[in-house]
């Protein structure tokens, strides 16, 4: 199952860090096989495409208007 640290510690009304709760987890027989480190998707930037138009110089492009936020 996977699952956010913050909902986990919605859940569990904690200030823990994650070595502890990966720690208690597994004492209780959950075994932890991996942990992601949202951190390293920092440079990445989410957007809504607002219009999306043929290229007038090239058939298989299209140009687009995004919104960034």
């Amino acid at each position: 199952m996977k699952f956010t640290l913050s909902w986990l510690k919605d859940h569990l009304e904690t200030d823990a860090t994650l070595a502890e709760i990966v720690e208690r987890l597994t004492s209780i027989g959950l075994e932890v096989e991996h942990v992601d480190d949202k951190a390293g998707l920092k440079p990445f930037v989410i957007a809504k495409v607002l219009t999306a138009v043929q290229h007038p110089d090239a058939d298989r492009l299209r140009v687009l208007t995004v919104d960034t936020g």
